[in-house]
This record gives C-alpha cells, structure tokens and sequence, in this order.
C-alpha cells in the first residue's frame, strides 16, 4: 500500500478492517437501489439516512478528535476492551460503531464493526451489539490488538 492510496484528514490516516469495509460497502449498493428506487424521496429512508451518518462520523466527527470523551465506552466491554473506542451519538439510535486509533505518529484511526438491524443495542440481550462485538473479539474473529487489526485492515476507500 503507498501513501498515496491512504485516506487521511485532519492528519489522521483512516484504516477500515474487513467487518466494516463489507458492512459499508453492503449500505452504500442498498442506498443507491433505494435512491433509484424512489428518486424523489429516497433521502427519507432509514438507509440512507444511516449512510449519511456513518459517512459522517467516520470522515469528519472521529477524525476531528477521535480522543473525545463521547467516543469512550467504559467498562461496557469489560475492563480488558477498554482501549475500543464506539461512536453513539453521531449515529440513529442503537447503533454502533466501534473502532480504535493510535495517537502517535503515524496517527492512524482503523473502523472495525458497525452493528446491523439484527444486533441493535438492547441491554442484556443475546443480539446487544456490545455483546456480539465482545464475543468477536474474544473468538478473534475482530482482533483485539491495535497492532494486529492495523495488519489485518485496509486503507479506508475514498468517499463516493
């Protein structure tokens, strides 16, 4: 991979591990089949509209301080997952998206999972998406290691 093939802003590079690059690529062909869909009023529906806010977040919000307090996840993941960061707040309700960043040089940020219809946030259920993001990273299918998941991640691809 050559520098140039890197998505960077605000001077942190944006990696994305194969969960998130599928889960985003997958949104973005549902978006532009409902956009021909409905030309007119495509922008209304709950796709589209998760689309524009993961765009979002992951090229302006985390990328303008991924450190931001809003980012911190507690012990909600166990104290052993704390270095896991999620975004909340810029995303609808009960959806996550969960990531990591190095603040030294090279400042990397890398997008690991974004939750899906069948893993909304729902405390104490089997489906919570802390609770299946937890058990990815215990079985290793998410590494938990940012120097494992740096290696296992691409750079993030360009806004379309």
């Amino acid at each position: 991979m050559t520098q140039d093939e890197l998505t960077e802003i605000n001077g942190w590079a944006l990696y994305s591990f194969d969960l998130f690059a599928d889960r985003l690529s997958g949104l973005l062909e549902e978006a532009k089949r409902v956009r021909a869909a409905d030309p007119d009023g495509y922008r209304s529906h709950p796709v589209v509209k998760l689309v524009v806010c993961v765009n979002k977040a992951i090229r302006q919000v985390v990328p303008s301080n991924p450190m931001h307090n809003d980012f911190l996840q507690g012990n909600t993941l166990g104290k052993d997952l704390r270095h896991w960061r999620r975004v909340k707040k810029q995303l609808p309700e009960r959806y996550r998206l969960f990531f990591q960043f190095r603040s030294n040089a090279p400042q990397t940020v890398i997008y690991a999972w974004l939750n899906d219809e069948f893993t909304l946030r729902k405390e104490g259920a089997k489906s919570d998406c802390y609770t299946v993001f937890k058990a990815m990273v215990e079985n290793g299918t998410v590494p938990n290691s940012y120097e494992s998941l740096r290696s296992a991640s691409k750079a993030l691809q360009s806004a379309s």
